[in-house]
Parts: C-alpha cells; structure tokens; sequence
C-alpha cells in the first residue's frame, strides 16, 4: 500500500508539472488581452484568472472533465491491474508534456487541449494492435465531436472577432479605443479598461468550465486506477437514488422481443441484464470492499457502453407497445436514456482537492512564464500591435466561442480561439496583406495540424514500449 502512495505521488506530481506548463502555454492566452493592454497587472490577473478558473470547477460542474476521461474505453481500463493504469497515465502525460515543452520553447500558442486529447486517443488506438486487449474499440463517436469542436472553434472565433472590431469601428468614435500601448505607461480609458477586465475575466471563467476541467479528469483517472478502493465510487452518492433507475431499465429491457436482435445485440442484452442484477446486489449493501467498487463501477460503465450500442440498432422491437403504468408512452430505449445517465451519479466525480492543486499549479505557471506567449498574442500574430478595442473584441468572442463549446460538452482550446480572434481583428484593420504576419500564421497553423497525428503517435508509442516492458 505504502508502494502504491508513492506512485500516486509520483504521478500527481507529474499531473501537476504538465499543469505548470499548461499555465506557462495555455492559460496565458486567457491573461494576455489584459496584461498586453495594460489594464491590470500580470499578478493581479493571473491571481483573477486562477480563482475564477477554480470557483468554476468547484461549484458549476465538471461536465467536459468527464467527456475527455471517456474518450478512453474505461470498462476495459478499470479491469486492469495498477501497473496498467501508471503506464497509460505517464505515456499520456509525457506525449503531451513533450508537446507543450517544444511550443514554449518556440514561444508558439500551441493548444495543450489538442495534446492532451491527441495523446488519449494515441493510448485508445493503440490498445486495438495489442492482442490482449485487441476487442478493445475506441469511442469513435465522442472522439469525432471532440476533434469537430476542436478544429471549427478557431473558424468560429476569427469570423466572429472580425465582424466585432467591424461593429466596434462604426459605433466608437474616439482614436483612444483603437490605440495600442507603447510604453509601460500607457493605459486604455477607464470605459475601455473596464471592459478589458470584465472580458479577460470572462475568458478566465470560462476557461474553467471547459480547458481547466481536462487536467481535473486527468488527475481523477489516477486516483480512480491507483486507488480504487478510495476513489472508484463517489462517496457521497446515496445508492438507494439508483435502485429506481435500476429497476426501470431492468423493466424496459425485458419488453424487447429477442427474435429482432442480432447476435452481439443478444450477448449485449444478457450481459447488461446481469450486470443491472449485480449492481442492485452491491448497491443495497451499507459497506463495499475494494473488489466490489471496482466491480460495481465497472458495471455501470459496460451497462452504459452496451446500451449505446443497442441503442444505435434501427431493428430492436418491443413485446408490448405501452409500458406498463406510463399511459400511451411508446417503449423504446431512449425513453431509459434519462435512467442511464443517473448511473454516472456514482462514477462521475471529482475530489475537491484535485481542483485545488491544479488551480494552484497553473497558476504557477502562468504567473513565471506569462510574457513569452503574452508577446506572442499581443505583437507577433499581427504585423501591427494589438490595440485595445482588439483585445477586448479578441476577449470577449473567446469567452463567447468557450462558453457555447462548453454547453455542448465539447473541449475546444483557448489558445487556438484566442489566437484566430486576434487574427481576425488583425485581418479586419489592416487586411490579409499588412494585418498578420505570415510566417507566425504559418507556424501557428502547422502547430495546430501537427499536434494531434504527433501526440497520438508519440503516446501509442510510449505506451506500446512500456506495456512491452512491464506488463509482459
């Protein structure tokens, strides 16, 4: 057991270290409209963006933390042993580390959530070439809306950020709002400074609900594979909220006539009928021993993966046409969809001290290494310097483009919206020709179609020489 804490130690530190440079890369986009204009100093807006960051995950939910976990195929990962999951963790963690390292080093505004998303994937596609777990499928559904969200944010955010400083020069008037700070000394107006404020806030705010929440999954995944016994089921769910759920699936998946299933859908019936049984058994149980944690999660996520699955199947019919009790409801597996997702009540949750130490180590790294990705969006984007109405228009359509993303439950990267903002400010002032610098742009975009085939590649191949090396 004392064995096991030093690995969970060694990889939390590990979490935490890719969380300093995510703030070294990432969440300095969130500052940089507000540190570049002047209006508050850089302490003052990494202190801002970090408390907002965490007030968010701590009481408004942890939604996308869970879409990035599920990218990976848990019901085969929470089987395996510990060794397993250290070796998943750390390969996806070095690809990504390795990434944002060479960005930061390049001083280019790479996205740490392309990486970490890329690196995943890597682990998922790998485990299908290795023959003990070669029945394992990616969850190709959630990864293509994952990688959708990812590459037309950007598109979103530069047409949206051009037709703003558009709006902005016909309304405003005064020269003030459209001057770029020359010296320390120079400061927006108290109007203009406000809004900067308010809209690197929101940005900051927004960060939390959808970028921050993937490192919080991260760090959650290693307590869950390292420390099943404390972390596998949320301790504070109340399992007797689940049996009415439990029994109503259980009766929906009786009405289906078996003549209209495919083989693997029978399988999949009989094994997810099963598996409702036991969870019934574990839930009414007062105290659950470590094997029976690691079993009672382990069925509820097959019991969601096979009902996806069916649920996809167009030829499933019903032996009664009504259920029983609900009037003239038509039975069908989406009327259970609702049931199915109360499940992750027991599943789904994070430990209030992971947010803490995530919110303190890319905060870290933001306040240390701030001015290398500031400059980047502040002069090297454009050909001229970013003035103040570009900032807050760049601001303000980055929190608006995060904010939409994250009421889907889609993870997009706030250095590539904030990036393509400040680009389309930039095109909409000056033109194509003397408004970006074209070999920023180039090597901005190269980044951003690079990350995700390298990290993929980079994390598989980490992964398949580890399990070669210590799962053999």
């Amino acid at each position: 057991m004392d064995f096991t804490f030093i690995i969970l130690g060694i990889c939390l530190l590990i979490v935490l270290a890719f969380e300093f440079v995510n703030g070294m890369n990432d969440t300095a986009n969130a500052v940089a409209p507000v540190i570049y204009s002047h209006s508050l100093d850089p302490k003052r807006s990494v202190l801002v963006a970090a408390i907002l960051n965490f007030f968010w995950v701590l009481f408004w939910g942890i939604a996308v933390a869970m879409s990035i976990i599920h990218l990976l195929p848990l019901s085969t990962i929470v089987s395996q042993p510990t060794s397993f999951g250290i070796i998943l963790v750390i390969s996806i963690l070095i690809s990504a580390i390795i990434w944002d390292l060479w960005a930061w080093y390049l001083a280019l505004p790479v996205s740490s959530s392309h990486a970490l998303i890329g690196s995943i994937l890597g682990i998922s596609i790998t485990l299908m070439f290795i023959p003990a777990w070669a029945d394992t499928i990616p969850h190709w559904g959630k990864a293509q809306e994952v990688i959708i969200g990812l590459l037309i944010s950007p598109i979103i955010g530069f047409g949206f950020a051009f037709f703003l400083i558009y709006i902005a020069h016909s309304i405003l008037r005064k020269k003030s709002y459209f001057k770029a700070p020359k010296t320390e000394d120079d400061h927006p107006t108290f109007a203009m400074r406000s809004v900067l404020i308010i809209s690197s806030a929101l940005v900051s705010f927004m960060h939390g609900k959808n970028d921050w929440q993937k490192w919080v999954g991260i760090a959650t995944l290693i307590l869950i594979t390292l420390l099943p016994g404390y972390f596998a089921i949320n301790p504070d769910i109340d399992f007797k909220n689940l049996n009415n759920d439990i029994q109503i699936i259980e009766k929906t998946l009786t009405q289906i006539n078996p003549e209209s299933l495919s083989e693997k859908e029978k399988e999949q019936l009989l094994e997810t009928t099963s598996q409702l049984a036991e969870l019934k058994t574990l839930s009414e149980k007062a105290e659950l021993s470590t094997t029976e944690k690691v079993t009672l999660r382990s069925s509820i996520l097959h019991i969601q993966d096979n009902y996806k699955f069916m649920n996809t199947s167009k030829k499933i019919t019903f032996i009664e046409n009504t259920y029983a009790g609900e009037g003239s409801e038509i039975i069908n597996l989406n009327w259970i969809q609702k049931n199915i997702n109360n499940l992750s009540q027991a599943t789904d949750y994070v430990p209030w001290w992971i947010i803490l130490l995530v919110s303190i180590a890319i905060g870290s790294g933001t306040m240390i290494w701030w001015k290398r990705i500031v400059r980047t969006i502040g002069e090297k984007i454009g050909k001229h310097k970013m003035n103040y109405s570009q900032a807050a228009s760049s601001a303000l359509i980055t929190a608006g483009t995060i904010g939409i993303a994250s009421s889907f439950g889609l993870p997009v990267s706030t250095t590539h919206v904030m990036s393509s903002s400040v680009a389309g400010t930039m095109v909409e002032e000056h033109g194509w020709k003397w408004g970006v610098d074209p070999h920023m742009i180039k090597h901005i975009l190269l980044a951003w179609v690079l990350t995700m085939p390298i990290t993929i590649i980079l994390a598989g191949s980490i992964f398949f020489v580890l399990q070669f090396i210590f799962l053999k």
